[in-house]
């Protein structure tokens, strides 16, 4: 028997007055960028360069406890305000509020970020900027299976992918250009995203009411259960979670490891790695940029899902055969534009996929807050797997490293399929 998607299942969240998409997608994705550039920053450069600059000796575990800090905050937040967003009521509507407000108070966390003097006032920064971006996703995710139709949720999750990638080559830039001006370094991306989050509060003021509806009691259980992947009636959002989280953990992991790669098994010195690092980003940049925008299209003119995750998934696991086999500089630089093809294909329809199999559509933020811990937790599982199999291998049998990371890539493939409400 051939499946088939419910007819206009992901139609049905869409109010009759939701903002056309020719307004609506533009400023979503302005919005993304904004959110983004301010929240993955940090983390891939200005946290690193402001720990220098406050503890050079320590820097390297000063740095490891910060973004674990910031990582804690989120994945707790993130459920939570998800769940009180839904349950928003007020003039201001459901999502607003949060998504303004948090961009507000990440703002915030990023000037403390970039004016304390000490290791520890950066982790306290960084948390309350977690802290606030959390907020602003649980309101601004929801807005795409409430506003969107399923029809071009693969364009805008290949928009949105498109900006990232230029979020973090914008954020690169910043941060080499304002090393020696930390606050204006941390706190820039933050106004980008609050002036992007009030843009798009301004849009939706029209359409983000409070539902009119009994909630149930909202208590510690439920938050706990929120960490609880069940098979009932969201067994495909579980699914797709556990996909996701499967892709994440090896594309993080490649990422994180991959200068001690070019230092221990290529043999380049530290700053010629680092260098090469650097070459790779920006020959993988475009690249990535291209398969975004080519595979949205495709996948909503197809009106297929799977098969892209199914690809996307299997490239990936490709890309890492081929850094275990070559295991030098230029297979590497093969197998990194590779991976990013992979990784561009699987996470085009990552957020349309997300949006279509919400459990309860009333309780979107929920859902989709807790869709994004599964974007988070793998910046903590890629070192568990990176100590399972490097540590205790002598630290260098990255033939190891890549072939266990392609399993699970192949393992992301392969647990999207008992998804139901999607093709």
């Amino acid at each position: 028997m051939t499946e088939t998607a419910p007819p206009a299942a992901a139609e049905t969240a869409l109010h009759d007055d939701a903002p056309p998409a020719r307004v609506l997608l533009p400023v979503l994705v302005i919005a993304a960028f904004g959110l983004y550039i301010a929240s993955l920053t940090p983390q891939i450069v200005t946290l690193a360069i402001r720990i220098a600059g406050v503890d050079p000796a320590g820097k390297t575990v000063a740095l490891s406890g910060v973004v674990l800090a910031g990582a804690v905050v989120s994945i707790l937040a993130l459920p939570l305000f998800g769940a009180l967003s839904d349950r928003t009521r007020g003039p201001f509507g459901r999502r607003r509020p949060w998504l303004v407000a948090g961009a507000a108070l990440g703002l915030v966390g990023l000037v403390v970020t970039g004016v304390v003097p000490s290791a520890a006032g950066v982790a306290v920064g960084w948390a309350i900027a977690s802290l606030g971006y959390a907020a602003a996703f649980a309101g601004f995710l929801p807005l795409i299976p409430e506003f969107v139709p399923d029809h071009l949720r693969a364009r805008l999750s290949g928009l949105i992918g498109f900006v990232v990638a230029i979020a973090v080559l914008v954020g690169v830039v910043l941060g080499s250009t304002l090393v020696a001006v930390p606050l204006a370094m941390l706190a820039l991306p933050g106004v980008v995203a609050l002036l992007a989050a009030l843009l798009l509060a301004s849009v939706i003021r029209r359409v983000d009411r409070p539902l009119d509806i009994a909630w149930p009691p909202y208590g510690l259980r439920e938050f706990v259960g929120s960490y609880w992947l069940r098979t009932g009636g969201d067994r495909d959002f579980a699914w797709n979670w556990v996909s996701r989280f499967l892709l994440g953990l090896t594309y993080v992991a490649t990422q994180t490891y991959a200068i001690f790669f070019l230092t221990d098994v290529v043999g380049l010195p530290v700053d010629a790695a680092a260098g090469q690092y650097a070459q790779l980003t920006a020959l993988s940049t475009p690249v990535s940029v291209v398969v975004f925008l080519v595979s949205g299209y495709l996948s909503d003119r197809l009106g297929r899902r799977k098969a892209f995750v199914v690809v996307g998934a299997v490239v990936l696991a490709a890309a890492l055969v081929i850094a275990a086999v070559t295991q030098s500089a230029n297979g590497f630089l093969v197998a990194w534009l590779v991976l990013t093809v992979g990784q561009a294909v699987y996470l085009t329809v990552d957020i349309a996929i997300a949006a279509a199999v919400v459990p309860d559509e009333a309780q979107a933020g929920k859902a989709m807050s807790v869709y994004q811990v599964a974007t988070l937790l793998p910046n903590v599982g890629a070192p568990v797997i990176a100590v399972a199999v490097l540590a205790l291998s002598g630290g260098t049998n990255y033939v190891a490293f890549f072939f266990v990371l392609a399993v699970v890539a192949l393992l992301a493939a392969v647990t999207v399929l008992p998804i139901r409400r999607i093709r």
